[in-house]
């Protein structure tokens, strides 16, 4: 059994990106695909955080029909209460919500908002609310500032209508937090504490570099509470999840729990999926493992940072067809967005589109090069060399490697030189 974290969730999470980078480096993904579909629009912060937008971007992106740009300044108008977290407040929010509460209902329960409209109970419910924010704050000060900027709404379930949900979140709808009507501020807490994590964890899987899609049904957990049987995707959640419900278990004190509580659980069942996900490690990727060591305190076995390392085949193999004396242009049907941290997604346009995001020679590259005038490689050499501060061999190593990555992925082409093909950047 794995012991307790040698490190705090929120400093690990640090580690990976502060939470202001992984929040902007997302909306420069969704930026990115609203790119794809309408070129020239573009999202406000508002928008882009909006846990509807997304679920509409989402759906387009993964082919099920174009995106209405009217339906998502239409949600965006949703009205919340803002208590430290933004509380569902609008009359329609049980429309405007139909994703969510379809996804997370229990079978024959069909979940239903607390609004302005239920008058009393709902600012009865406003107030414990915004007692949980504070309290959150109050034991657990990291961790909530961690958590809660990823958390852009909050809606409270009738509890004759729940079906039985405590607290609830979903990919699909990345963003928002259902909870059972309350009667503690420490319910409250607790929820956004493992809903939040669940928020953090899909920022993490969608911008860095943590799980493999191709490998999620080689293997299923099957827990010893209920005997569910998950695969890699939700194991990896639900272990993120536990761990931090069993930091902040430390910081609770005597505070009176909720009956539905998984504090008292959350360090046992955190450990008993680690060490599933220790001896399943071979599917996870540099970032969740350099997490998932963080947290256990096992060791990596890459070099101590979980940060995988190019090999020399790789290189070899990506550039083997990069010449000296190449020119290159971004294909015309791939689109780019740069984040403020410096990395970069690109897009192209298909049906349904494909999106990468790059390392960061390769996100420099690119910001190199256009779609209209190809840049010869002795150039990019001499910009690489003095950007990068390294030497020449050292920068057209580098830069072959990312020439040949993005030349194999088809996102930019080697074009032919003529006379006048010189028109560089």
């Amino acid at each position: 059994m794995v012991g307790s974290p040698v490190a705090s969730t929120h400093a690990l999470h640090a580690a990976i990106a502060p939470a202001a980078a992984l929040v902007d480096e997302r909306r420069a993904l969704y930026r990115l695909a609203v790119d794809l579909f309408a070129p020239g629009a573009e999202l406000s912060d508002n928008l882009a955080d909006h846990p509807i937008v997304r679920y509409e971007i989402g759906r387009a992106l993964a082919g099920h029909g174009g995106l209405d740009l009217a339906r998502l300044t239409e949600v965006a108008a949703m009205r919340v209460r803002d208590v430290g977290v933004a509380v569902v407040s609008d009359p329609a929010g049980a429309e405007l919500l139909e994703a969510p509460l379809r996804i997370v209902a229990p079978p024959g329960a069909s979940p239903q908002p607390l609004t302005e409209a239920d008058g009393d109970r709902f600012d009865t419910v406003l107030a414990i609310v915004a007692d949980g924010v504070r309290l959150f704050r109050e034991l657990a000060p990291e961790m909530a500032e961690d958590l809660l900027a990823h958390v852009s709404a909050l809606a409270v379930l009738k509890r004759e209508t729940s079906g039985g949900v405590v607290s609830a979140s979903s990919r699909y709808v990345p963003g928002i937090v259902l909870i059972d009507e309350p009667s503690l501020p420490i319910e409250v807490a607790e929820a956004l504490v493992h809903e939040g994590a669940h928020e953090k964890f899909f920022d993490l899987a969608i911008t860095k570099e943590f799980l493999d899609a191709r490998a999620d049904g080689a293997d299923y957990f099957e827990n010893s509470w209920s005997h569910a049987r998950w695969p890699l995707e939700q194991t990896f959640a639900a272990w993120h999840a536990y761990s931090c419900l069993a930091q902040f278990n430390f910081s609770i004190g005597a505070e009176q729990l909720g009956p539905d509580s998984l504090l008292p659980k959350a360090r046992e069942r955190a450990n008993e999926i680690g060490d599933w996900l220790l001896a399943h490690e071979g599917v996870l990727r540099a970032d969740s493992r350099r997490l998932l060591h963080g947290l256990t305190g096992e060791r990596t076995g890459q070099g101590g940072d979980g940060v995988a390392v190019r090999s020399e085949v790789d290189c070899a193999t990506l550039c083997a067809e990069i010449r000296e004396d190449g020119h290159f242009r971004v294909l015309s049907d791939v689109r780019i967005r740069r984040a403020n941290t410096g990395r970069a997604v690109v897009g192209r346009v298909a049906e349904p589109p494909a999106l990468y995001w790059l390392d960061g020679d390769a996100s420099w590259l690119v910001g190199q090069l256009n779609g209209e005038n190809p840049t010869s490689f002795e150039l990019l050499l001499s910009r690489a060399t003095e950007e990068w501060h390294v030497s020449s061999e050292l920068a057209a190593r580098r830069l072959r490697s990312s020439l040949g990555s993005l030349v194999s992925s088809a996102l930019i082409e080697s074009t032919p030189v003529s006379t006048n093909s010189e028109k560089e950047r």
